[in-house]
């Protein structure tokens, strides 16, 4: 997915987000703002909108000499999602169909994202999601492809939102599949690296791997070769967020076999993709292909 004139005021959101957190001045934080303002007139418009948004990201961590504004705020939301999650895994399997259930509350801790929304109701997302469901829903088909998979990947999004990931992966267990999900190797916005995977417990009930990386998404080009290899030959990959769901599609080999899961909260995604801002989506990549 390239990046378009209407990315740039989210890079320039996302930087605000990080001196918030970082408890620059407000002078000072002009200042930081023109300067990024002359960086973004250097990026690609052909690169995607999560690699562009990484490269402002570590350009303002190095005006600001913070490599990892968000810590704190990643270990409340570990803390919060914490917990909820006794309740939720309670939910997720006194239901009918587990399965379903659990990617429910998965897409709903999509909502933890720090990068551009400060303020979140997570249990307010939760309702909604275990109510309402998906506006765009492929688990059919994903259900059917599970049948006869072993492997699957999960690539991972925020912190706090990994909690609720948990339950999807011990309903996995559950069917016999072997999960792997995917941290961050350094801090970018509030994603989830391997020091949250261990925080949370996620590391006893799925190999964890690491991007190699501290950017947004999944950058084909540059990710670890030993993560490159494992999404190309895993059954499925379970891609959870806006990030993941922007740079995942360079691995045009395997869309089949990848499903989306995220909220949508990009006015210019939904228009694109002819979805609507709000919705929760669950969809296959060869689905999305028809979209675009």
């Amino acid at each position: 997915m390239n990046a378009l004139i209407d990315c740039i005021h989210c890079y320039l959101k996302q930087a605000v987000s990080c001196m918030e957190m970082a408890n620059i001045p407000d002078e000072r934080k002009k200042e930081v703002l023109y300067e990024l303002m002359d960086f973004i007139k250097t990026l690609n418009p052909q690169d995607s909108p999560a690699y562009n948004s990484s490269l402002v990201l570590l350009k303002t961590y190095e005006i600001i000499q913070n490599n990892d504004p968000y810590y704190s705020a990643k270990k409340q939301s570990n803390a919060l999602a914490l917990e909820l999650f006794e309740s939720v895994r309670k939910k997720v399997f006194e239901s009918k169909d587990p399965l379903y259930e659990s990617l429910k509350a998965a897409v709903a801790g999509n909502v933890i994202d720090l990068g551009i929304k400060r303020e979140f109701d997570i249990e307010s997302e939760l309702s909604h999601a275990f109510d309402f469901g998906f506006s765009i829903d492929d688990y059919p088909l994903l259900k059917k492809k599970l049948q006869n998979s072993k492997n699957i990947v999960i690539a991972g999004d925020n912190a706090g939102e990994i909690v609720f990931d948990k339950v999807l992966v011990e309903v996995l267990n559950q069917m016999g599949k072997n999960v792997y999900y995917i941290v961050k190797t350094k801090p970018i916005l509030n994603d989830a690296t391997l020091e949250d995977a261990k925080e949370v417990g996620m590391d006893k009930i799925a190999t964890i791997v690491e991007t190699g990386l501290g950017l947004l998404g999944i950058p084909k080009e540059f990710v670890s070769s030993q993560l490159k290899q494992l999404i190309l030959n895993v059954d499925i990959v379970i891609s959870k967020g806006q990030a993941n769901f922007e740079s995942l599609d360079e691995f045009e080999e395997i869309q089949d076999n990848i499903f989306y899961l995220l909220k949508i909260k990009c006015e210019y995604l939904a228009k694109k993709l002819n979805f609507k801002h709000g919705d929760l989506v669950l969809i296959n990549g060869e689905n999305l292909k028809k979209r675009k």
